[in-house]
């Protein structure tokens, strides 16, 4: 309560007593208020503020006081008397119209003394209180602006910059809007789409006999204008608004893309079937446009959960046309539902729980709605929630959720977890085939760089197609830069060479690839690889004879096997005694079922994968011999890549070792019993027609390496020889 002390200073007391009844009527006139007001009497001179104590009573002790400040306040607030009625707009009721300096306009939202309609009748918003159904349903609708008219269901309380924002933006866009829809439903004429007119004076083409039959009756029924209808400059305004949402804040830009699709879905165009079926696709196109980027912005960024019903509950609303394939709701779970948390967890790798009884939630969401967690994941590093979240996350059969998908494996090697990809890619996903079995052959050998050396690919984000809103995938496996996997070792060598054999085995198109048996043989028998990508290759002591044999019985056994069960088992004794051997060995002979099961093109490649083990080269050309007309296939490719333009400009880049290794692999087919060459047949009228040991150095190793091997030289193939012997003479 106020009292004042003998110098006439005002102050607020508060007192212990409670059933002081004189000072509880007191406080009770102002319980309606929301501001209590103590007057000063005092000139402003001398409004000091009195810091000393002083004793009224024995129970109070005045130790501060000042000057109470009068706060903005609505004018019903006010401590001037108020009258209240329910709807009365036609005149200040009794002192209504009166204000102080703070009373702020309940409709308007602003000082009393700016409110152009504080005592006008007919609306007169002296009178407005927020008791009144009347009175607050203006100023909600005051308040919300043009959000009101369109039906958003926000609190005019939570109307913050950001919703100020959104209604100012589509308040301004729906106008615009507007006028070129008009435009465009005027319509417009070509002039060489128009129909001649059947009238009989019109019949004949004669320009003059035309002119003359002016004001025929018949014109009237049978001239006609042939609209065109253009809906190019209205969509490109859509497009610009589009761009400008983008730019805004979260919670504007979301408002103001649900709005503009209520804007413009309800467009259509007249008459002719045809224009109105690429009219309505493109109408589609362009809401799938917005709607990506409504997804996105509910998935990357926490709104609260109110907010995201009243956009829901909006989105149901939009007069959506019947064949639309868009949800019937925003469809977006919060990061913290159950199903979608205990999924990322690691707690549920069915995608399914059951809700109240026998009701079974799964996990389905749109495709949209995907591909924003996916990139939110990525952004954040989550890539094993990410690898769980696609397992078994649901939606409508879509390419781009299989590709999206087909990345688990790559995803579970970025974490390390190199025997959980191995074992994704293998296992079909909801139904559909492995994704080993859909790799391309660049995509084999990102997964065999990633096993060998341990390091990954960067992910690049997804970006919008601006033709069509969908997300555009790059192919991450495709990636130019390269990282070390953290906390993660490269894979053991058999592994590697055990998943390669599975995907060869299940996969025919990495499995035609010649270039893809070129770098699973650099893997096999490499070193090292470095940072950027490159295979260092070893040199591999030749083992025994009896060894290579045993290995070549085991090596048809394992992949027998492989062949007829899928699986592949690799004995504990296979890699006893030349283990690095061993291995390239198994490749090698895999290679050689390949090339019985079709031709194998180009081969130059596959030849001088061997350059550091020569050993290993010939191994490969006695596994060949069981079938001569392979053999002879083989000589006629690599003679003809070894005279071909582009493999010319390869060979001045080679060293000794690469033109040796080729010499002494066609040295095979001469000092091998079992293989027949003749002069005059081809390919070798071929090779004796281009002899040119200059221009191919090559042709000097082979020929010196012939010459060391005469005495295992046929009778033909010394002939053969010596034709070589005359070309260098």
């Amino acid at each position: 309560m106020s009292r004042r002390t003998q110098h006439n200073i005002p102050i607020i007391i508060l007192s212990d007593d409670d059933d002081d009844e004189d000072e509880g009527d007191s406080l009770m006139s102002h319980n309606d208020s929301s501001v209590l007001i103590v007057e000063n009497e005092r000139n402003e001179a001398d409004n000091v503020i009195s810091k000393h104590i002083e004793e009224l009573d024995e129970d109070l002790a005045i130790t501060y006081s000042q000057t109470a400040t009068v706060l903005p306040h609505a004018r019903y607030d006010c401590t001037l008397a108020f009258c209240r009625a329910e709807k009365d707009i036609s005149g200040p009721l009794q002192n209504n119209a009166k204000h102080c300096d703070q009373c702020f306009c309940y409709i308007c939202d602003k000082l009393a003394s700016t409110c152009e309609s504080w005592t006008t009748p007919g609306v007169c918003h002296c009178n407005a209180h927020k008791h009144s159904v009347y009175w607050k349903a203006l100023r909600d609708k005051r308040l919300m602006g043009y959000l009101h008219e369109l039906n958003f269901t926000f609190d005019p309380l939570d109307m913050d910059a950001d919703l100020r924002r959104a209604e100012a933006s589509l308040h301004t866009f729906s106008g615009s809007l507007a006028r070129k829809y008009a435009t465009f439903l005027l319509g417009f004429e070509n002039s060489s789409h128009q129909k001649k007119c059947r009238c009989i004076c019109h019949r004949n083409d004669n320009n003059t006999l035309q002119s003359q039959a002016i004001g025929c009756k018949g014109c009237h029924k049978h001239h006609f204008k042939i609209l065109e209808y253009d809906y190019t400059v209205v969509s490109q305004h859509i497009k610009m608004f589009l761009n400008e949402a983008k730019k805004e804040n979260p919670k504007a830009s979301v408002v103001m893309l649900l709005g503009a699709i209520k804007l413009f879905v309800t467009h259509t165009v007249p008459g002719v079937p045809f224009v109105f079926v690429f009219f309505y696709k493109l109408s589609v196109c362009l809401s799938f446009r917005f709607m990506t980027k409504v997804w996105t912005l509910l998935v990357d960024f926490d709104f609260s959960s109110t907010f995201i019903k009243q956009l829901d509950f909006f989105f149901q609303r939009l007069p959506l046309p019947p064949t639309c394939t868009l949800p019937k709701s925003l469809s977006v779970l919060p990061w913290d539902d159950p199903l979608l948390s205990s999924v990322m967890k690691g707690q549920n790798i069915t995608g399914e729980r059951q809700v109240k009884g026998r009701k079974l939630q799964v996990l389905y969401e749109p495709l949209s709605v995907i591909q924003a967690r996916v990139c939110k994941l990525q952004k954040q590093n989550k890539y094993r929630e990410l690898a769980r979240y696609l397992k078994v996350v649901r939606s409508t059969n879509n390419p781009t959720l299989q590709r999206m998908r087909d990345l688990v494996p790559l995803y579970l090697c970025k974490v390390g977890d190199y025997s959980g990809a191995v074992h994704s890619m293998f296992s079909p996903i909801l139904g559909v085939s492995c994704p080993a079995s859909r790799f391309t052959p660049p995509q084999f050998r990102a997964y065999l760089r990633i096993f060998a050396s341990g390091q990954a690919p960067d992910i690049a984000q997804e970006e919008c197609d601006p033709g069509n809103g969908h997300m555009i995938i790059p192919d991450p496996l495709l990636s130019t830069k390269w990282t070390p996997i953290e906390g993660s070792n490269s894979f053991k060598k058999m592994e590697v060479l055990k998943f390669a054999l599975r995907v060869l085995d299940c996969n025919g198109t990495v499995f035609a690839d010649a270039e893809t048996w070129v770098y699973l043989l650099g893997i096999v028998s490499s070193s090292f690889i470095t940072p950027d990508g490159l295979v260092v290759g070893a040199f591999y002591p030749e083992p025994d004879v009896t060894f290579q044999e045993v290995t070549r019985d085991t090596a048809s056994v394992i992949l027998k096997e492989l062949t007829l069960t899928s699986r592949i088992q690799i004995p504990k004794s296979f890699e006893n005694d030349y283990p690095d051997q061993a291995r390239l060995l198994l490749a090698t002979q895999a290679l050689v079922l390949r090339i019985f099961h079709s031709q194998l093109s180009p081969i130059l490649n596959v030849i001088i994968s061997f350059r550091f083990n020569h050993w290993a080269l010939r191994w490969f050309f006695n596994s060949l011999l069981g079938k001569p007309e392979v053999l002879h296939y083989i000589l006629c490719c690599l003679l003809q890549e070894l005279s071909h333009e582009q493999y010319q400009l390869v060979q001045g880049k080679w060293t000794e070792t690469e033109h040796s290794l080729v010499a002494s692999f066609l040295c095979l087919y001469f000092v091998e019993s079992r293989v027949m060459l003749d002069t005059y047949t081809y390919p070798i009228n071929s090779l004796l027609a281009t002899w040119n040991e200059l221009y191919c150095p090559w042709q000097l190793s082979l020929r010196l390496q012939l010459e060391s091997n005469v005495a295992r030289l046929t009778q033909e193939k010394h002939r053969i020889l010596q034709q070589m012997q005359r070309q260098v003479k």
